[in-house]
């Protein structure tokens, strides 16, 4: 079975496409046409080295910035240990005090400055994932409809539409502030020795990992519940107009057979357009949830080791804000994965026997 790039190219507005991407990532345009053209030739593993090279390539790219926040990192640790030392020479304890105090305003700049920058990478991250299922989803749903049926078509779709309403209300809109809050909080927390704010602290993080958690179950279940219902109903009609085509007198089988082969061509097609949806998606996430995971990991293990010539309070606040980094990275993941989930459900389940 032969299948023409250049067809799939114009039935399927993939030429649009394209261009409507090298508009929204002028910088790093991902190369549509020959990740679908090796998924035709059935070189998986040249997908997935020019994957990893796009994801290699966005992480280095953004390797200045990181560098930069393990400089700050390290210029936190070297302040919060000479001042420390410093403020014991002090007797007095209101002199004692304003070192301490100054040490921490000084650590508060440092640290927001880390936890700014990883919170705009996430943000960011996020809105692209958004623009790029907008732009991407029409013509993949398109070859679902004709691949398995309307019905699926359409329900895959609202529940596409329904995942980009939640990245875009609630993950943008009500958890990163969230995060922002327990962040600003924690930071807070730290201004008294008794830590007034601890249990408040901590149930906001349990409500945002809630939320996240939540948040996956939810489209997870829904998306399994419609891959039940739509591509059943979707096969039942498939499989009567192919019988009625069948009984006819003389051509039947031969129609069938044409039939046969054209599902099957579909179903290929919209397989591969479903892989390469996959690949550029986490192409695209990779990098930005390397740089968030690689600023959360920085921020706690500056947190133990200022634990060992630091007051606490100190120790504490870097350790919530390598936190409130490790939710950012939790948020930008539960994001891409409620897409990948989702389009992996309604490639798996909209096969139709083959």
């Amino acid at each position: 079975m032969t299948i023409q790039l250049d067809k799939i190219w114009e039935d399927y507005g993939l030429g649009t496409l394209e261009q409507k991407l090298e508009e929204l990532f002028p910088s790093s345009a991902p190369d549509l046409q020959g990740l679908l053209q090796r998924l035709l030739r059935g070189d998986i593993l040249g997908c997935i080295s020019d994957t990893l090279k796009m994801i290699v390539d966005g992480f280095i790219a953004d390797l200045s910035s990181v560098k930069q926040i393990f400089i700050w990192v390290l210029v936190l640790g070297i302040i919060a240990a000479l001042l420390s030392h410093f403020i014991e020479i002090f007797d007095n304890h209101q002199i004692a005090d304003i070192g301490f105090y100054f040490t921490y305003l000084l650590m508060i700049v440092i640290l927001m400055k880390c936890f700014l920058e990883a919170a705009g990478v996430a943000s960011t991250a996020m809105e692209q994932i958004v623009a790029f299922i907008e732009v991407f989803i029409p013509a993949y749903f398109l070859s679902i409809g004709v691949a398995q049926g309307s019905l699926t078509a359409s329900a895959g779709y609202q529940i596409l539409i329904f995942i980009i309403y939640i990245v875009e209300n609630i993950l943008l809109k009500l958890v990163l502030p969230l995060i922002y809050s327990y962040v600003l909080l924690s930071v807070v927390n730290g201004l008294w020795i008794e830590e007034r704010l601890t249990l408040l602290v901590e149930g906001l993080e349990k409500g945002i990992r809630f939320l996240l958690k939540t948040l996956l179950g939810t489209v997870i279940g829904i998306s399994a519940l419609q891959s039940m219902i739509t591509p059943a109903m979707d096969s039942v009609n498939a499989g009567v107009l192919q019988k009625l085509i069948g009984a006819i007198p003389g051509v039947g089988d031969a129609a069938d057979g044409v039939m046969e082969t054209v599902v099957g061509s579909a179903v290929i097609i919209k397989n591969s357009l479903g892989i390469v949806l996959l690949l550029l998606l986490i192409g695209m996430a990779a990098a930005p949830l390397l740089q968030i995971l690689v600023t959360a990991i920085l921020l706690k293990a500056a947190a133990g080791l200022l634990g060992v010539v630091s007051d606490k309070r100190i120790t504490g606040c870097t350790n919530k804000v390598g936190s409130g980094s490790e939710l950012l990275f939790k948020t930008v993941g539960t994001a891409l994965l409620l897409f990948l989930v989702t389009i992996s459900i309604a490639a798996y389940t909209t096969n139709r026997g083959f």
